[in-house]
């Protein structure tokens, strides 16, 4: 317990009277002494508190509503204050996290009210604060009560419609009608073309061979849908914004968004985290989707920078298998993806698209990135790259989901 100013005064007082009716030989005075002490224990009664209840309902992904509410039994006397510790990233819209009472003998405190989660984590929710107070302001006591409230904050998922994609120098720009490279081939025909090691032996086309020289085989259309790639960045200067308009965490709601788009239409579907160096291998379905969507739920920006140059070089021989649709989500300003995204693209013209995170504000410094940012947009579109700007912050993807 802590000795608080009021106390000390009226000790050093109780102290004064009781010398100065020893000097005096008052007697009134030495009585006079013992009532700041009076004051000082009076009424310091016992003071206990412990948990009856606590409830918490939502809050499970960024921007949902928590519903917290929690009851503490207390005995004491006097005012009694208490408080439910939230994490500097939850945003009260409704009610008070803290509440005070005036309890006499035993008392119920209860503390009911809504916040919003702003950023993705793991966040203990399970601290209670109580503290106890006299009328006179001259003791208090404090006491902290824990109890199992752990709670997961995960990323939105936007439900989306359609994707929707320009045709640029890609002969088959949309995922949607593109068939894979991979899989079982189907009964129709395609194209002749030259032999590659691994294909099988009843594919050759004899007359063709016969004819020009060398080896050709039949091409047939492959059951499946076409590869998805995505690329994104979790480089540091992704961490651009406040809680409510942010670049990294709004580009890890495009991701998550996109991966269960593609992921539950058949889609095979490739993750690469930019800076982080982690590639999760393509594959279809729910699974892959929440694959990859716990591993955006833990994902912060890294340590250290990787070019997007690196990232294609690094995934290059699943590109070249698979032929996918790349997807890069990045702030373009600083990341200057064209090399990149032309890299991707390959000889075979294969369909790449690119997201542009915004972070737009009037400062000297914003003026000069927004200007960056709209000529490395008129580079890439110049190119015949499908470019999509994302403000920070905004709960659609702008332009490219309907």
């Amino acid at each position: 317990m802590k000795l608080r100013r009021v106390s000390k005064s009226l000790i050093f007082t109780s102290i004064f009277l009781a010398e100065l009716g020893v000097i005096l030989n008052s007697v009134e005075l030495l009585k006079l002494s013992v009532l700041p002490l009076l004051l000082l224990v009076f009424p310091n009664f016992p003071f206990k508190a412990e948990l009856m209840s606590a409830k918490l309902e939502g809050g499970e992904r960024v921007g949902e509503t928590l519903e917290v509410s929690v009851e503490l039994r207390v005995a004491g006397f006097g005012l009694i204050k208490a408080m439910h510790k939230l994490p500097d990233t939850f945003e009260l819209v409704e009610g008070s996290n803290a509440v005070g009472k005036f309890i006499a003998g035993i008392g119920v405190i209860r503390i009911s009210y809504k916040c919003v989660p702003l950023k993705r984590g793991l966040y203990n929710l399970g601290v209670v604060f109580v503290e106890a107070e006299n009328n006179f302001a001259t003791w208090r006591a404090r006491a902290k009560i824990e109890f199992e409230a752990k709670r997961e904050v995960k990323s939105r998922v936007y439900r989306v419609r359609k994707v929707e994609q320009r045709r640029g120098i890609a002969r088959k720009p949309s995922p949607e009608i593109d068939l894979s490279r991979i899989g079982v081939p189907g009964t129709d025909f395609r194209e002749i073309r030259k032999y590659s090691y691994g294909d099988p032996v009843k594919f050759i086309n004899w007359k063709a061979t016969a004819k020009i020289g060398e080896l050709m085989v039949n091409e047939f259309e492959r059951e499946g849908k076409k590869t998805v790639w995505i690329f994104l960045d979790t480089n540091p200067y992704m961490l651009h914004g406040d809680l409510r308009r942010n670049c990294f965490e709004t580009a890890v709601e495009i991701a998550a968004s996109l991966a269960y788009y593609f992921a539950v239409r058949g889609h095979k579907v490739g993750f690469y985290a930019v800076g982080h160096e982690l590639l999760i291998h393509p594959e279809s379905g729910r699974r892959q989707f929440g694959k990859i969507y716990s591993t955006l739920a833990k994902l912060d920006v890294s340590d250290r920078e990787e070019s997007f140059l690196s990232a294609v070089e690094r995934s290059r021989k699943y590109i070249e298998a698979v032929k996918p649709a790349s997807i890069f989500i990045t702030r373009v300003e600083l990341s200057n993806p064209l090399k990149a995204v032309m890299k991707a693209t390959g000889r075979g013209n294969l369909p790449v698209s690119v997201i542009a995170i915004a972070f737009r504000d009037d400062s000297m410094g914003g003026i000069v990135e927004n200007a960056m940012r709209d000529s490395t947009i008129r580079k890439l579109r110049a190119a015949g790259v499908e470019v999509t700007e994302v403000e920070a912050g905004k709960a659609a993807l702008v332009g490219m989901v309907k």
